[in-house]
């Protein structure tokens, strides 16, 4: 029949833009994604590679002339930005809205969702899951830490970092608008008061902020629980974190791998803090190989014998009693024993064969020198 049914009205309508950006390049349509207390998202479309696109509307305080030309500069920068764990940004401009003056913003489109609507939904996250998503974060904030000059994101949260699409790569958003943010509140709310670090209150920081935010990005993935939300108010949170007493779910994190990073990242002397160098060449967010070493106890940091699990993900490479998906444990003193003679030792003992003695020494090299290097850090 001629007459269009209502899908189809519907299609049309929804394929009517209703707003240009200024260089003609992007199209807004009436289809709301989401909303904040300031900013609302609408679906938009890239006419140069036809590829949908967010476009965020953000209220805007007033901003002076000096702060107006900053997130220019700072925009400029941004659309420079390209990598695959970063929210990619497009364009930015003023606007006018139902007669209030208002920012646009237009980035890439996330299809799946924050880390925070991840986590509300699937209350355990799998260990593979945390450890690969982590390793992407931490890859986004590395790439963003060693542009010059350095990019501080300052406001990293569950809430900004988002999933997208079926494969599940994460990407970090929200870039820029911790420049906004801060220009216009008061100093004093910089970023997320559960995620920040105890030194972003005296306004002298560098990039160990987002070293802090990221270990309380992974204590909410460990834990699903929102850091400190044993408190009622963001002046508790400020005592707690300037006394360096750790959120509560800290105690809650069972698998001591993960405690001893989140506790690397979230120490109140930004000089004690691993850097994202120092965690990216952590065993715990090594590619795979197959084999893992990892701590069998939590390390007390005063007895030079460690606890120690090796997992290998290849039956073939086993040999005798340990059958598929049983760990061997052992022992490591960090003062008398070297890497190769405890994997000889295992070599011996008849746990694998000898051809994979060299790669299990690797894996216990990676795994003991982090927490040599945690050990020197800490104050005696």
């Amino acid at each position: 029949s001629m007459e269009k049914n209502e899908k189809e009205m519907e299609e049309e309508a929804e394929m009517k833009a209703v707003a240009t950006s200024p260089s003609g390049r992007f199209l807004k349509f009436d289809i709301e994604l989401g909303r904040g207390a300031f900013k609302t998202v609408y679906k938009g479309l890239d006419t140069e590679t036809w590829v949908e696109v967010a476009w965020c509307e953000l209220q805007d305080r007033k901003l002076t002339k000096a702060e107006q030309q900053r997130f220019k500069e700072e925009a400029e920068m941004l659309k420079g930005l390209q990598h695959p764990n970063i929210v990619r940004f497009y364009d930015s401009w003023e606007s006018i809205l139902k007669g209030k003056k208002c920012i646009v913003l237009v980035t890439e489109l996330m299809t799946s969702g924050t880390l925070k609507t991840y986590l509300k939904r699937f209350k355990v996250m799998k260990p593979k899951v945390l450890r690969s998503w982590c390793r992407q974060i931490l890859k986004g904030l590395q790439f963003l830490h060693t542009r010059t000059p350095p990019i501080i994101h300052r406001d990293l949260k569950c809430d900004n970092i988002f999933i997208t699409g079926p494969t599940g790569s994460v990407k970090i958003g929200d870039l820029g608008l911790a420049t906004l943010m801060r220009t216009s509140f008061a100093k004093s709310v910089i970023g997320t008061p559960e995620f920040m670090a105890p030194e972003m209150y005296e306004e002298h920081y560098d990039e160990s902020v987002d070293v802090y935010a990221f270990g309380m990005c992974m204590l909410e993935m460990a834990t699903s629980e929102y850091p400190y939300s044993e408190c009622q108010n963001a002046a508790q949170i400020y005592r707690k974190v300037t006394s360096g007493i750790k959120p509560a779910s800290f105690n809650k994190v069972t698998d001591p791998e993960v405690k001893e990073i989140i506790e690397g990242c979230i120490r109140q002397n930004k000089s004690e803090r691993l850097s994202i160098r120092d965690l990216l060449n952590h065993a715990f967010f090594a590619e795979d190989t197959g084999l893992r070493v990892e701590l069998a106890e939590e390390d007390d940091c005063s007895n030079s014998s460690l606890a120690l699990r090796l997992w290998v993900e290849d039956p073939k490479k086993l040999k005798g009693k340990h059958k598929d998906n049983e760990a061997i444990e052992f022992s490591f003193n960090l003062e008398t024993d070297t890497p190769e003679e405890v994997a000889y030792e295992m070599v011996k003992s008849g746990f694998f064969h000898e051809s994979d003695s060299k790669a299990v020494a690797k894996s216990i090299r990676d795994r003991v020198t982090p927490i040599k290097k945690t050990r020197e850090k800490k104050p005696a």
